[in-house]
């Protein structure tokens, strides 16, 4: 990963963008939510606690903590509830309060506040006498050359180390004390998460204590508080001055991987917040892993990096990753793994190359491949005379665990190569026949015609990773390709050797089901439900298409096709059967219609399918042409594609087995429409 960053703090320099640099040890607070929120706990000159109450989220988001060991911080560190409780029926009585249903019982609540629920031990309290002696300490010597606006500061690390002197004695009976008189006071639940846990009794205390955040500041500061973006932009100042006095002093010894001073190389490496995935080291090396000793060079000594190009690659992910560069610089390719993307040739307007990939914003529901893709190539148009200048450098984080983060993918891909393959992706995924099918609109009992959509390219693992069962439904997804597995397949140009067929594959094996019941569906005339997954539907037959055209396979070609003949024909006998039941038998139609029933044996031999089918349509035949209902005419029609399709397998040889192309080839046709003629795919 530190290659790839140390790449795009050069593009940025060359940029002139200049990314926040954040000193390492001061780290973002834990995410605020409204059910778990983090509290300002305010003290007075005597260090007693003068007020609680929770901070703005958005605030929250600005502040940052000194944490230069895992655990002990300030001014905001994480403590446990001061009790735990576990009983079943107190639980309920909690939550009633919580939810406003009864007011609550400050007597009651006192009585389960007792030494035996206490939950506060001794391991805690070594750590909040770091959190509220030493480090505070610590903090006013580095903060010593402060501008004495930040007063505040100083009397704050003042006042805890009165709060801190009897270890955590004082504090919890002062937290205590203030929560209870809130309580009386007012019929309020905010605090309540500072005073209890509501632990599982299943689980022993050790291992379940809680966590709530907090944030340590003054009520009388005269103009910044502490809790404020600016006092922390003084506090981070304070310290990257000593960093550099520091390093200005040490002489250039060696040189580290990237030809800068290797000064502080040995230091542990920073960790940068992101979304979704939260903490990320940017390298970690164990001197107890064994491939380490092959070439002798253990720890900081096998990749040596010194302090400023650890600043340089910190800045640049923390840059790359921020909030407001979604769809921009990056994207969700899962709940576990980030896509990043950036041209080395940054543009003045933003650049959704993200978004193009299919890491668009959540709320973003009308988002479209064709849009996105024609932005992102006017915008680099604009950026340099000729896309071949521009280079995007497209990488993935994964987090395996809550330690550890890994590249899962990384390529350099040229602009002139994404136009050209954005417009290749379009001619794939419309490399189909026409089909559609009928689904709810927006407006209430109201039906609307839709069909297959071009996806993006993160959309392709999705759909592909997705079994679906008969009936149309999924509940379970495996893992079989990757996430980056539709990237490739957009911008690799030699991806249809390597990949094509196993990713054709994978979409019959867990896809067959869909098709299948997508066809009974449309045959029957119902109305197909789309629901959480019912985007795959639409996309299904495009990365069918898409899939064809990467091997070579174009619609006006495999249309006359014995496999794509043997799927309409089955259509066909969808439909026939279907017009039969609703004349002969009242509109009562079978579990399965007739070429549906023949589909799974098609697909496994289509001379077999078609020898049954032919037994068994037979009577079917004869009613189509002696009928004499309101569905003559379209009975008539039947008769007529019939006799089209038999005309074209009649002098030729039906395979015995299909291959994953051929198979492909036979869904396709199951599912089209009955347009007499297709738009060739030039």
């Amino acid at each position: 990963m530190l290659n790839e960053l140390y790449q795009l703090s050069v593009t940025l320099q060359n940029s002139g963008i200049v990314p926040h640099d954040w000193h390492k040890d001061l780290k973002p607070l834990p995410n605020a939510t409204r059910k778990k929120p983090c509290y300002k706990i305010l003290l007075d000159v005597n260090g007693a606690i003068a007020g609680i109450e929770p901070i703005n989220e958005d605030l929250v988001a600005c502040l940052r903590k000194w944490e230069h060991s895992n655990g002990s911080s300030f001014p905001g560190f994480n403590i446990q509830p001061l009790y735990r409780l576990t009983d079943e029926a107190t639980k309920k009585s909690l939550k009633k309060w919580r939810e406003g249903r009864e007011s609550i019982d400050v007597e009651l609540l006192k009585e389960w506040c007792s030494d035996e629920h206490a939950n506060w031990d001794e391991k805690f309290g070594k750590k909040m006498e770091k959190c509220l002696v030493t480090i505070p300490s610590e903090l006013k010597n580095k903060c010593v050359d402060a501008p004495s606006k930040f007063k505040a500061l100083v009397n704050l690390c003042e006042r805890v180390a009165l709060l801190g002197m009897d270890g955590t004695v004082r504090f919890f009976q002062e937290l205590e004390s203030f929560i209870i008189g809130t309580f009386i006071k007012e019929d309020s639940t905010s605090l309540l998460p500072l005073l209890i846990h509501e632990g599982s009794s299943k689980k022993k205390a050790e291992a379940d204590r809680g966590a709530a955040s907090v944030f340590m500041d003054v009520p009388d500061w005269k103009e910044y508080p502490v809790a404020g973006k600016d006092t922390i932009d003084c506090i981070n100042a304070c310290f990257l001055n000593l960093d550099n006095q520091e390093s200005g002093e040490a002489e250039i010894s060696t040189r580290d991987a990237f030809g800068g001073n290797s000064s502080g190389h040995e230091e542990k490496l920073p960790e940068v917040k992101l979304p979704i995935i939260g903490s990320v080291k940017l390298r970690a090396m164990n001197s107890e892993s064994p491939c380490q000793y092959r070439y002798e060079t253990i720890d900081a000594k096998s990749f040596r990096i010194g302090a400023n190009s650890r600043r340089l690659t910190k800045g640049a992910l923390e840059w790359l990753g921020a909030d407001e560069r979604e769809g921009v610089t990056w994207g969700r390719a899962d709940t576990k793994e980030l896509i990043f993307a950036y041209p080395t040739i940054l543009p003045k307007s933003p650049l959704k190359l993200a978004a193009c990939f299919g890491a668009h914003r959540a709320d973003d529901s009308d988002a479209r491949f064709e849009n996105y893709a024609k932005d992102v190539i006017a915008c680099l148009k604009g950026a340099a005379p000729a896309l071949k200048e521009i280079e995007l450098r497209i990488f993935s984080l994964r987090k395996m665990d809550k330690a550890r983060t890994k590249v899962v993918f990384h390529r350099n891909y040229s602009a002139q190569r994404l136009a050209d393959a954005a417009i290749e992706w379009q001619k794939g995924c419309a490399n189909i026949p026409s089909i559609e099918f009928r689904s709810w609109g927006q407006e209430k009992g109201k039906t609307i015609l839709l069909g297959p959509e071009t996806p993006f390219p993160l959309q392709i693992a999705d759909c592909l990773n997705r079994v679906w069962k008969l009936d149309g439904t999924s509940k379970s997804e495996v893992m079989a390709i990757p996430k980056s597995a539709g990237i490739e397949l957009l911008l690799d140009e030699t991806v249809s050797i390597r990949h094509v067929p196993h990713l054709l594959s994978v979409a019959l094996q867990n896809g067959n089901n869909l098709f299948l019941s997508l066809g009974s569906a449309m045959h029957s005339k119902e109305v197909i439900k789309l629901d959480a997954h019912g985007k795959y539907k639409q996309f299904m037959p495009a990365i069918l298409g898409l899939l064809l055209w990467k091997l070579g396979i174009r619609k006006e070609s495999y249309m006359n096709n014995p496999p794509y003949l043997v799927g309409r024909m089955l259509k066909i006998a969808d439909e026939l059967h279907a017009v039969y039941c609703k004349e002969v038998r009242k509109d009562n139609l079978p579990p399965q219609l007739l070429g549906n029933a023949l589909m799974v044996a098609a697909l496994d031999s289509p001379t077999q399918a078609l020898s049954q089918l032919a037994l068994r349509i037979a009577p079917y035949l004869g009613w189509a042409r002696t009928n004499s209902t309101d569905s003559a005419r379209l009975s008539r029609f039947f008769l007529k594609e019939f006799g089209l399709i038999e005309e074209k397998l009649r002098d030729t040889t039906l395979p015995q087995r299909l291959d994953d192309a051929a198979k492909a080839q036979l869904l396709l046709g199951y599912i089209s429409g009955n347009a007499q003629a297709e738009a060739t795919n030039n």
